[in-house]
Formats: C-alpha cells, structure tokens, sequence
C-alpha cells in the first residue's frame, strides 16, 4: 500500500503522466457532472469510521445523507461531528437529528469562530481526507461554486497525523452536546429569526416581477398573438402559471378579461395573484348575482357556472378581449366546449401543466397546434422556479411472505404493522421548516378512510379527502393543514392538479405508479416554494408494482424508455438532477426497478400506440421517426425494436394512417436503412444519401469533413453494400449506392421510387432528418475519431466505424484481432454469468480493470506467443468495448495504454485461461463506472 499510495502522490503533485492508482490521486472535487453529495455518498457507503469539521450544519445538507446515517448506525460505525454556532447559522433541528443517532458523538464549538469544512473517512489504515469550501449545507453539496480537495494517507502519514492531533485537541475539549444545550441554542435561533422576519416583513409588498423563463414565455406570447387568436402554455407546477398569464394581460394591455378555473379553491387564489400583479384593475368573481359593471375588469369564474345557457347570455360575445383557461387539459368536457363556442375574444390562453392526456380529445388542435411556450419540471428546477426536494425510494414491507403490488388486499395495506412502517419514515427522514404537512396519495377511498382512523387512534391528526367530499370540505383540510391543525392529508388522486398548497413540506406515494403523468402531478404538490420551508421530502413506498419502470422516466423526465439510461439513472440518480435537489433509494427498492426494467418488453404496440396517439394530437398530423425524438417521446430504437421499418409500424398500428404504400424494392431499401443505419453513429452516410438524392452521383472528395476521409469512404461502402459481400443476412436488401469507376451513383430504383412515391420520400426523408440530428447531438463529438468515447455501439458497427473487415458475419466472442492492423477488439460483458462465473470481470478504478481470456488459452504454445501472449506482450492496440449485461449495446472505453499483468489460472473445469489487467488511456466517466461495477 505505501508503494500504491507514493506513485500516487508522483502523479498527483510530479508528473500527471505517471502511472498509480487513481483512486488514491490527488484530487479536485467540485460541484458538476458529479455532484459533491455524490462522492460524499460513496465514502459513507465504504468507510469504518468517519469524522465530520464543519462550520455550518442545516437540516437540508443533513437530509441528503439519511440514507446512509442511517446505514451507518444499523453497522454501529462510529462517527464524530463538529460543528460551531458563529452567527447562528447551523440549524438547531439538523443537531437534534444528529444526536438522534447513538453512533455519532457530536459537538459545537462555542464563543470561538470555528469555521473549518472537512471530511475525513477511514477504510482499514487508510484515511481520505476532503478539505475545502464546502459545509453540510444543502446548496454547497449540491449547487454552489465550491472546492475541496482529496487526499490520501496511511495512518503513520504526517498529515493525517497532524490534522488528527488538531481535530482531536479541539474535540476532546469539548463536552458532548446535550438536548438541553439544543433547546438553549434554539432560543437565541429563535431570536436571530424573528429579527430577520422584522427586517424582511415588507418583502411580501415588493413588486414581483417575471422570473427568467416568464420574461421568454412573455416574448413568445407577444409575438404569437401578432399572427393568431388563441395558444397554450404548457408549464410545470409551480412555475408561476396565473402570474405568468397576469404578466402577459398587463403586456397585451386587455381591457376586459375572464379568468376561468375548475376547483372553487383556486379561485380566490387566482384573484389574489392577479391583484399583485394588475393592482389598479377592479376584479370580482362571477356567482349567481353577478351583473355587468363596465368598472369590473377582471372576472373570475368556475367553469361549472359559467357554462350554463343563461350564464354565458350575460355577457356578449365579444365582450372579453383575453380569456384565460387554467387546468386547459380539461378542455374536451362539454362544460368547457360550451365556454369556447360562446365567446369570441381577441386572445385565448390555456394553460396546463400536462397537455398530455390520454383520452381522445386533442388539446393542442384546439389551440391550432400553437404552444407559446413550455417550461418542463427540469427547466424549472434548473432556473430554481421550484422548491428542491429529496426524494427516497423507500421499500415497501412485506406482509405473510408477499410483498406489497396492485393486488394486496386493503386489510394488509391498513394493517398495523404498514401503519407503523409509514409513520417511522415519516418522522425519520422529517421535514423543513416547524411543523409537518404532509401529503399522503393512496389508490382506494377505503384505504385512505382507514388510515386516518389507524392515525387517529395514535394521536396523529389526519383527515381523508376524495372525490366524495365537496370543495368546502377540501378547502376546510387545507386550511386546516395550513394552520398546523392537522399534519396529514390523505388523498385519493383529487389533489393530482388544480390545487395550491406551498406549504407542503413532505409527500408520501402509497399507491402503484401507473402513469407517469399522475405520478409528477403528485410530486409536484410539494414543489411550490413558501417562506417556511427550504425542500420538501418525497417518501415513495416501492412495492413489488408492475410499472415501477415509470419512477426513473417520470424524474428524470426522459420518456425515451431506453432501459440503459433509467439504470445509469437510478445508479446516480441526484447527478442527473438539476439544482438542490436529490434522490436516494434503498437497496431492495433500486433492486425492484431494476428487476422490472429487465424483464418488461417496451418495444410493444400499446406503449408505441399510445405515444403516437399523442403525438398526432400534439402536431396534427402523422408523426414520424424524428418527431418522436425531437418531443422526448418514445426513442426510434425502441420503436424498430418492434417492426423492422416505420411502414411497418404505422401498419401495425395505425394503417389509416399510412400515406401510400411500397413495392418489395422499396421496402427492401427501407428496411436496408432501417437496420443498418438506425440510430446513425456517426453523421457521414446520412450526409452522403443527402447529398447523392441532390446530386445524383458523388465522389469521396465532393463530402466535406476534415480529416475524415477513410471514415467517408467505408461510408459509400455501407450504402452500396461493398462492405456486407460475407454478411449473409444483408442478401435480401437492396444497396442504396453503386460505384462505377471512382463515382458513386444513387441505385436508379431508389432514384425513381424517391421521386415519383411521395410515401417513399416521406419515410427515406424521416430517416435522414433522425438519423442526422441524433448522431450531430450523441456522435459528433470527434475529428479524427472512427469511434465516439463512451458512444453506444453494436458489435457489427464497432468494426464497420473502426474500417476493419471481418469476413465471418460478425459472430464475435470475446475478442478478435487483427494482424495486419496490429489490432484487437475485446467485448466485454460484465455481469457474464457462464460457466466462469468465479472469474468475473471488474473495474478496480477509472481506469484500470481485470479480464479473463477464453478457456483452453495459453501466453505461449508450441514455444510460440499465441494471440494471448502477444497481448500480453503489447503487440496490438487494443480497442475495449464494454456492456453490463446481454441485449444491450457495448460502449467503447477507448484504447488500452498498457498491459499491467497477464497470468495464466485454472479455470473451474481445470482448463488454462488468461487473466489480464489492463489499463485505459482515459478514465470511464463516473456513472457508467458506478453502472459497470453495480
């Protein structure tokens, strides 16, 4: 180890070059691709004692480690934290957490400015020591321009030494902290707190003005409303909806304007934002004694009333010039459609949070397909429109031997033990702010009934709300929640929209994830910021539920379904997320997913179906591959998992729909392109077809990309088949291309069929258009590269992009070389459960990995290297192209620097095989390490 840990410190502050673990290296570590939280996280996850400096302590920078507290305390590994109370800024709550736990021995530093930021983590004899800017606060870990830097050190080391003598001086002169030293702390807390709030108490009669994303939404809608009546506005909860739609009537200087809603409870609400904004207009709400006054220039109106015959008759026509629509997704009800005949304003606005509906009415038609703007849950985040949340994927118990799914009976989804398990959660991982209200949403009105007798029955208040109560009855629950008379409302799907509650500091999901839609609407009910609260806490109880695959699709708000990004999503899951915000889940329940994301088939009609159904409405018309990409809907690949080509899908699913049909030569090119350039790896055959469809026939030289010539040349040879002559399985397609001395010539079949079959140009134009834009965004991140580091690719295309020929159909296993070139490819598969299954493959670190070679192999045979040997000896280049399991692509790890080891071991049969340990030139990015090595 002190070998390891010296040629380490000659990398780290001597040469960079120099070979040495990086795991023990030197490092910056800093808010980014990998958040600070993340990599605190992991020495958590893997330390035998830890020892926590820091100046501030808030309950938000606590609440991003309670998984792994509480881990720790279960292990009974010991810990020390200390802290200071200079200005009062740590939280008086994050140290009752602290000293919640019996491991951890915590104390302040008082009447001195203690203000050091460091984490130490021990591991056997070895200490790594984080040291910097960074405090246990919510925004440094998460957010804030920090930095720290990591070292490492043997226990003899000088410096572990010196900073432990230093810590420790400190520490053991002060005594352990007490309940009664919090609650005396929390007084003068108290007191700092109410001068701030006197200080600030005007703050509520500033002016409030347009956020970043309201001030574009405000320019679209200007520009918009020059060329049409009527748009939408798709915008996330939270975002500042009403005031976005009183910002623009102040701008189109409305004279007359109706605000109409479907929930009483917001109604009132919306009146009050609208008077912040618009504080000179007269306003009133529309009932059943409402008569005409030209001084009202504001109407707030229930759809429900409104819509009545001798309602609308009240008004003319024309007599709003701006109607605003809120919760537009509603729009196909007949009591709206009678709102949208009647009247005949200058400007219609809806506004929705998910336009998205699955039923059959088309929302976006109704606005003429005009979406002014969208402002989505991660843009929102992004720009901090939202209150963070910390969200912890929770497994749910398991009852008789079964574990909680759709089935369960209401009995064991009341029992007392469910009952108990709920609320130890929820008081575990708490709240922000002084008291707790919560959200609970649940599948079935008499589960949401007993469970509030169950907490009732202990003291807890709580009240049950469904769509059998009135809105005064929810409107009481809220204010009650509101004014801390009760902590828990338990709801059956009538809080999803429409709904206001910013005081909300904690959300439980206790019911199946069946859309993903429903399932943010509920997230989304914590997400609204309020004074009292910096996050909110979402609780997700994961059960054994069939579609838990939609919890990675919802969050991260990637509805490719690629089952690749929800793993390395789930993997690092905070990393992904914009903002303060993170995400944490227990290993049973991560396991779940993961199990339900392997064995579910996405590639499916009905899950294809229903996209393009919203797809058709959202555009209003046909959707093709590339609309499915460039709306973030259902990924091409998976939807050519399911048919060879789009005419194949569309007639599957949607024959009607079908603009014309193919003869056998054109179904031939089409599923030619489909499956051999579908998604495009790299930008050159899509732009020579582009090009050659122009100009009839090209040469190499006519394409230009810079250094780039091989690559365009193995391109021409795809199009025209030259390269598949032994690929037995290309027979029956069709080239796209034939050379005929240096020029290339676009097939005279092609040509005709693309000119005179509008279907065919249709579909071959819709291939180009996807194909380009998704290799410009993934692929085309490289000059001379044949490859993309870290880029997708199947076996076949890695020796197509590498312009090697491989002559026996591509039925590769394990590694193939090539002399001539001095090269050689090896496929890895990590999670490889053969007969070798003792010798699996693994990543030690970034760079540096172990593999084993086939059975029967030997470094010399006949007193001759063998192909073994002479990796071993460095003879080729070696490319890496690694996957974690079966049916999924590899991604390529780039070029092997050099060969550490070669060692010839039995394997489990008593057979000679190879174990290899290579090093990369460059480091795998951390997720797909983490991914790798799960």
């Amino acid at each position: 180890m002190e070998n390891i840990l010296l040629e380490a410190l000659k990398t780290s502050s001597i040469d960079f070059n120099i070979d040495s673990d990086e795991k023990y290296q030197y490092e910056l570590i800093a808010n980014g691709e990998e958040k600070i939280v993340t990599r605190l996280r992991k020495y958590f996850e893997d330390c035998d004692e830890f020892i926590i400096s820091v100046a501030f302590i808030t309950m938000g920078g606590i609440s991003l480690f309670l998984e792994e507290l509480k881990n720790l305390e279960n292990k009974g590994i010991k810990g020390k934290i200390l802290t200071g109370d200079y200005l009062t800024f740590t939280e008086p709550k994050a140290l009752k957490k602290l000293l919640s736990y019996k491991n951890i021995d915590l104390k302040v530093a008082t009447n001195r400015k203690h203000h050091t930021k460091a984490y130490f983590f021990r591991k056997g004899n070895i200490w790594t020591l984080i040291v910097g800017s960074s405090n246990l606060t919510q925004g440094a870990l998460t957010v804030n321009f920090e930095w720290n830097i990591k070292i490492n050190s043997l226990e003899n080391g000088k410096i572990i030494k010196s900073v432990l003598e230093t810590f420790n001086r400190e520490f053991d002169n002060l005594k352990t902290l007490t309940e009664e030293d919090i609650e005396n702390y929390q007084k003068r807390y108290e007191q700092l707190k109410k001068l701030i709030e006197v200080n600030n108490q005007n703050l509520d009669l500033d002016e409030i003005k347009p956020n970043s994303m309201q001030i574009q939404a405000l320019k679209n809608l200007e520009e918009t409303r020059k060329e049409n009546d009527r748009a939408l506005l798709i915008s996330a909860t939270g975002t500042g909806k009403t005031y976005l739609s009183a910002f623009d009537v102040k701008q189109a200087k409305a004279k007359k304007i109706l605000f109409v809603v479907h929930r009483k409870v917001i109604l009132e609400r919306s009146k009050i934002s609208y008077q912040r904004i618009l504080k000179n207009k007269n306003m009133k709400i529309f009932d059943s004694n409402f008569q005409i006054n030209d001084k009202d220039e504001v109407v707030f109106a229930m759809v429900q009333t409104l819509n009545k015959e001798k309602n609308l008759n009240i008004f003319p026509k024309d007599y709003f010039d701006y109607i605003i629509i809120d919760e537009v997704h509603h729009g196909g009800a007949k009591t709206y459609q009678s709102i949208f005949e009647y009247f005949k304003p200058k400007f219609l606005l809806g506004i929705t949070a998910t336009p998205e509906r699955t039923d059959d009415f088309n929302i976006y038609q109704l606005f003429n397909y005009n979406v002014a703007y969208e402002i989505r849950l991660q843009d929102a985040m992004k720009e901090e429109l939202l209150c963070p949340f910390h969200y912890f994927g929770i497994s749910d118990i398991v009852i008789d031997g079964k574990s909680i799914d759709e089935k369960t009976s209401i009995k064991n989804l009341t029992s007392d033990v469910r009952v108990k398990h709920i609320l130890e959660k929820s008081k575990y991982y708490s709240y922000s702010g002084e008291r707790l209200s919560c959200l609970i949403f649940v599948s079935k009105v008499e589960e949401a009934k007993v469970l509030v007798e169950k907490f009732l029955e202990q003291g807890i208040k709580a009240i049950a709300l469904s769509s059998e109560n009135s809105d005064n009855e929810r409107e009481e629950a809220i204010r009650k929640l509101e004014q801390g008379e009760i902590e828990y409302i338990i709801s059956v799907d009538i809080f999803n929209e429409g709904v206001d509650i910013p005081c909300v500091n904690q959300v439980i999901l206790l019911r199946p994830t069946t859309s993903a839609i429903v399932y943010i609407q509920q997230l989304g009910r914590g997400l609204r910021k309020h004074k009292n609260k910096a996050y909110t806490v979402v609780l997700d109880f994961i059960g054994n539920y069939e579609k838990n695959f939609l919890i990675p699709i919802a969050i991260s708000q990637n509805n490719s379904y690629d089952k690749d990004f929800m793993k390395r999503f789930l993997m690092n899951a905070t990393d992904f997320l914009a903002g303060e915000s993170s995400i944490s889940f227990d290993e049973i329940s991560k396991e779940r997913i993961f199990e339900n994301i392997n064995k579910t088939n996405f590639s499916n009609r009905k899950l294809i179906e229903e996209d393009f159904k919203l797809l058709e409405k959202q555009l209003g018309r046909i959707p093709y591959l590339y609309d499915f990409y460039e709306k973030n809907m259902l990924s091409p690949t998976v939807i050519l998992k399911y048919k060879k080509d789009y005419d194949e899908v569309l007639k599957n699913i949607a024959p009607k729909y079908r603009a014309g049909n193919l003869n056998n030569i054109e179904k031939k090119f089409l599923i030619f392109l489909s499956t051999f350039f579908t998604p495009a790896k790299r930008i050159h055959e899509m732009l020579i077809l582009k090009e050659i469809l122009i100009k009839q026939k090209l040469n190499i030289k006519e394409i230009s990309l810079p250094n780039q010539e091989n690559n365009i040349r193995n391109a021409f040879e795809h199009l025209s088949k030259e390269i598949f002559k032994t690929l037995s399985t290309t027979k029956s397609f069709e080239p796209v291309l034939y050379k005929k001395d240096e020029e290339y010539y676009l097939d005279e079949n092609f040509r005709n069929s693309y000119k005179n079959n509008p279907y065919f140009k249709i579909l071959i134009d819709d291939l180009i258009k996807y194909n380009l834009a998704f290799a410009e965004k993934n692929y085309n991140n490289f000059v001379k590269e044949s490859v993309k580091l870290f880029g997708e690719y199947t076996k076949q295309e890695a020796f197509w992009y590498l312009n090697l020929n491989f002559n026996n159909g591509f039925q590769v296993s394990g590694y193939t070389p090539f002399e001539n070139e001095r090269k050689l490819l090896i496929f890895i598969t990590m999670d490889n459960l053969s007969e070798r299954a003792d010798y699996s493959n693994q990543f030690y670190d970034s760079q540096t990995f172990s593999w084993f070679s086939k059975s029967s192999r030997y470094l010399r045979k006949d007193n001759k290297l063998t192909i073994e040997g002479k990796i071993a000896e460095n003879f080729y280049e070696i490319n890496v192209f690694v996957k974690k399991n079966n049916g999924e692509n590899f991604y390529y790890l780039g070029d092997v620097e050099k060969v550490l080891s070669a060692k010839e071991i039995k394997d489990s049969q008593g057979k000679s095989m190879v174990k290899y340990i290579f090093k990369l030139k460059k480091d795998v990015k951390k997720e797909l390490l983490d991914y790798f090595n799960m």
